[in-house]
């Protein structure tokens, strides 16, 4: 069965004061390209009447247990991290994602993601976004033991404004492929995440 894991839309919007805002679009494919679809204004709302055939992006930095980088880069400095900071940054992200979805609880994500987020949104309605696949029991975990294949190579890009990490690429997971992306954006020295995507519909042949 095809499954979609997430998809949070860090992009414009003219529902907040700010030049920052943040919007969710939560996908999950059980056989078909069926979409729910949230904007930042009906975060945490019923979205049973919205749906969309298309994917799209968005969000966050996690804790860990994964293998520390021994050097760090420069988020203020728009420093593309090092391989080892990279795949450890990746697997912290999504290993915290899986863990709020299996303990339906994200307030622990939540306190990773970048402070102009954690503005917009609330860690409630972040379970609330992704309520969908708790309820499917959709879990990530096998990657806590495999490096991610990064393509295209990791850059620094600008979006919204803000200068920004964008990583792509996917774990070799089986029987479905974990292709991911992910943005952050400097808060301090640190790189915070702003964006989300994580699509298990690729079969590993």
């Amino acid at each position: 069965m095809k499954q979609f894991i997430s998809n949070i839309v860090f992009g414009r919007g003219n529902k907040m004061s700010g030049a920052i805002a943040f919007g969710v679009v939560a996908l999950i494919a059980l056989g078909c390209t069926c979409a729910k679809n949230l904007d930042l204004g009906n975060l945490g709302k019923d979205n049973s009447n919205t749906t969309k055939t298309s994917s799209n992006t968005p969000f966050g930095d996690g804790p860990s247990n994964s293998s520390k980088s021994t050097s760090k880069s420069d988020a203020s400095k728009a420093e593309v991290p090092a391989d080892d900071e990279l795949q450890a940054m990746t697997k912290e992200t999504l290993l915290d994602f899986d863990r709020a979805i299996q303990k339906s609880d994200f307030n622990e994500f939540y306190s990773h993601v970048a402070k102009e987020w954690q503005k917009q949104t609330t860690a409630d309605k972040m379970k609330d976004t992704f309520q969908g696949f708790i309820d499917k029991g959709i879990t990530i975990k096998d990657i806590g033991s495999m490096s991610a294949d990064f393509s295209p190579a990791p850059s620094i890009g600008r979006e919204v404004g803000f200068k920004t990490l964008m990583i792509q690429g996917k774990y070799s997971t089986s029987p479905m492929l974990t292709k991911f992306e992910l943005n952050y954006i400097a808060n301090g020295k640190e790189w915070k995440l702003s964006k989300i995507v994580v699509d298990t519909t690729e079969r590993n042949f």
